[in-house]
Order: C-alpha cells, then sequence, then structure tokens
C-alpha cells in the first residue's frame, strides 16, 4: 500500500479553490443564460424586464412562492447530490430518474401497506426512507455490476433502465397497486399515504417537509466524506486516476460499487420526498425529471456537494417562477423551459475545448508525415517501423 499525503495547507488552498471555482462558474453560466434568455424574449416580442420580473414574483415574490420554489428544490438537492457521488468515483450514473421513481414506488407501498399502519410515527417514517433508499440502490446495482463484470457502458445501461423504471412504475401503478377509488380514465395512483407515513411539513399547508433539511445535512456529510476520510480520499483517488488507485492498493471496484449503490440510495430518498411530502401516493403518469435535472444541478457547480443546494434551489425558483410567470404577466411559462435549455448549452462547451484538444491531438498523431524515411532502407530489407508516420520512431529506428 502506498501512502500518499498532502500538506493541509495545499489541501485548504485546494477545497477553496473548487468551491469558488463552482461558484464561478454557476454565476458565469446564470448570467449568461439570462443574456441569451433576454436575446431570445426580444426576438418573440416580449419584454425581458417583464419576463425576469414575472420570474421573481414568481418564485420568491411572497411567502407561498418561495416555500413553494424550496419544495420544488429538494427532490433536485437528492437528485444532484446522487449524480456527484458517483461521479467522484469515476461513474457517470445517467439513471438517477429511474431510482427516483422505483424510490418513490417503494416508498408508496411502504406507506400504504396495512401492516405497518399500527407503529409509531417514528419507526414508520424511518421504514418508508429505508425503502426508498433500498429500492433505489437496488435499481442501480445492475449498471455497475455490467461495468465492473462485463465492461459495460453504465451510462447506456443505467439511462435504459430510468425506460424501464417508468414503464414498469405505470403499469404496478394502473394494474397492479391502483387505489379502488381512481375512476378508469383517469391518472392513476396507489392508495394514499397512511397519517403516519405522511411527511409533516415545515409550513402548514406546504409541501415544503423536513426533507429539505435531510438533503442539505445529506451534502454536508457527502462532503465530509470526501475531504475528511480515507475511503473518501480512495473513491476520489479512482475517479481520478484509476491505474494509480490499483497501484496504490486500492480495490477500485468496490469503491465503484459502493458509490453507485450511494447514489442510487440518495436519489431514491428523492423520491420518498416526492411522495412523502407532495403527491402523498405514487402516481401515473410520474411527468417529472427530476432525476436528469439533477444531473445538471450537480454539472452546473462542478459537482461540489455543498453547492448542489445552491443550484438545486435556483432551478427550483425558475420551475416555480415559470408558473407564475403565465399567471401574473400572460406569459408562456415555457420561457422557463427555455433557459434551462440555456443552461443544458453553456454546461455542456464547459467541457468543448478539451474534448477539441483531444480531437486534434489524435488527428495529428494518425496524420501521415511529410518527409521520407532519413535513409533509404538496403535492398531488399523491411522499412524500418514507423518511419513512415512518425518522424520521432523513425530516427529511433534507424540509429
Amino acid at each position: 500500500m502506498i501512502s500518499v499525503r498532502f500538506p493541509a495547507g495545499h489541501l485548504s488552498w485546494a477545497r477553496r479553490s473548487r468551491l469558488a471555482a463552482g461558484a464561478v462558474r454557476f454565476v458565469g453560466v446564470a448570467l449568461a443564460s439570462a443574456v441569451v434568455g433576454s436575446v431570445i424574449v426580444l426576438l418573440g416580442g416580449g419584454s425581458p424586464a417583464g419576463v425576469l420580473d414575472g420570474l421573481i414574483q414568481g418564485s420568491v415574490g411572497n411567502t407561498p412562492a418561495l416555500v413553494s420554489s424550496l419544495s420544488q428544490a429538494t427532490p433536485l438537492v437528492f437528485a444532484g447530490l446522487s449524480f456527484a457521488v458517483a461521479f467522484r468515483a469515476g461513474v457517470f450514473n445517467a439513471g438517477g430518474q429511474g431510482q427516483f421513481l422505483m424510490g418513490a414506488f417503494a416508498t408508496a407501498i411502504v406507506g400504504f401497506e396495512p401492516v405497518f399502519a399500527g407503529l409509531p410515527a417514528a419507526v414508520h417514517l424511518l421504514l418508508v426512507l429505508m425503502a426508498g433508499a433500498i429500492a433505489g440502490a437496488l435499481w442501480a446495482a445492475p449498471a455497475i455490476l455490467l461495468r465492473i463484470w462485463r465492461g459495460t457502458d453504465e451510462i447506456l445501461t443505467s439511462l435504459m433502465l430510468s425506460y424501464v423504471a417508468a414503464n414498469l412504475n405505470d403499469w404496478l401503478v394502473l394494474d397492479e397497486f391502483r387505489a379502488k377509488t381512481i375512476q378508469a380514465g383517469t391518472n392513476a395512483q396507489t392508495t394514499v399515504l397512511s397519517p403516519s407515513a405522511s411527511f409533516p411539513a415545515l409550513v402548514q399547508g406546504s409541501s415544503l417537509t423536513f426533507m429539505a433539511i435531510v438533503a442539505v445535512a445529506a451534502c454536508v456529510v457527502a462532503s465530509a466524506y470526501f475531504r475528511y476520510t480515507t475511503a473518501g480520499f480512495e473513491t476520489r483517488l479512482v475517479g481520478a486516476n484509476p491505474r494509480f488507485a490499483v497501484a496504490s492498493g486500492v480495490f477500485s471496484a468496490r469503491k465503484m460499487i459502493t458509490a453507485m449503490l450511494a447514489s442510487g440510495a440518495i436519489a431514491g430518498l428523492g423520491g420518498s420526498a416526492v411522495v412523502g411530502g407532495f403527491f402523498h401516493a405514487d402516481i401515473t403518469p410520474f411527468n417529472t425529471n427530476v432525476g436528469f435535472n439533477g444531473i445538471l444541478a450537480s454539472l452546473l457547480v462542478g459537482n461540489v456537494p455543498l453547492l448542489i443546494p445552491l443550484s438545486s434551489v435556483f432551478f427550483g425558483a425558475l420551475q416555480q417562477g415559470g408558473l407564475g410567470l403565465q399567471i401574473l404577466s400572460g406569459q408562456s411559462q415555457y420561457i422557463a423551459d427555455t433557459l434551462t435549455a440555456v443552461i443544458i448549452i453553456f454546461v455542456a462547451l464547459r467541457h468543448q475545448p478539451q474534448r477539441l484538444r483531444a480531437l486534434w491531438s489524435r488527428a495529428s498523431a494518425s496524420r501521415p508525415a511529410r518527409w521520407p524515411p532519413l535513409e533509404a532502407p538496403a535492398s531488399g530489407a523491411p522499412p524500418p517501423t514507423g518511419a513512415g508516420t512518425d518522424p520521432s520512431r523513425a530516427t529511433q529506428a534507424h540509429t
């Protein structure tokens, strides 16, 4: 085992630089998206000032709007943290949406089953959260196991599992667990959660529950885990340089599996937050893209756990503001979706210079040399290996 130590000052500087870089990236993308969004509104004949005022009034203009924005942000925090945890281990979990849906379904089942109805509220709530986390982790397991055992790309498998989860949830809610009080032809749902399984609201009459506090606490715990624990350092090492991690004696496969299972569990808790605090049942169709928006929320701040609540509140306010935009200013709520799309473009563009440099390097390496070998080979002798494509190899071959 190779012992790797860094000075405390270096670690402190690295932490501050990651936080600062994530914050600067967030502010820069938000401002750039606002500029581009204003241009789009102007081209459509609208007023950017009116749109901005409508978004602000709809998201934070009064106490109910602010509470609704925070409620929208709560599952995004779980989804964003889910992606960041897996990403630190070098795993791209694109299936947070499927893990979110399976967590929501498991939460609903444990929440309304009569066998759990007589339990104390604290115990029932704990079981509900455990069910959501376990369901999310189990749904994340196939993607990482296929990568470890068969080398399958986890981006593809986890993403496809999201569509499987969506259809499975529709079938289970429509047929197997459909509430008897729901008439045919309407949006189906399961039986409503028992009172002991419903999440208590932080603000009376709202959908903002204690899960908002749990989500922020989870981000703090994850940040401390990666910063201060040996296991967290080894996980980051696997994500940064898998070969060096193996050479250092770190069991990379175990770290990747653990990170992916933790990622799925966190996404499943996001599903629990929505079912226990908002719908109070599992529904279909589950028209929410929390899992996919969580990826954006994480990438926007550089996958820094402590900054994920900030970006999640931003997107939650944008979603809530879009609803208020149409009511207060009479403009389309899809302007908020347009701004989200612009943000996605800016986040994607951040990675393009590195990819272009990599492509240019590959193209330069495969380009034929413009000059012949330094000297002609002897009659009947094969040409030196690589002499016609790389001058440096040709020089080594002739010397």
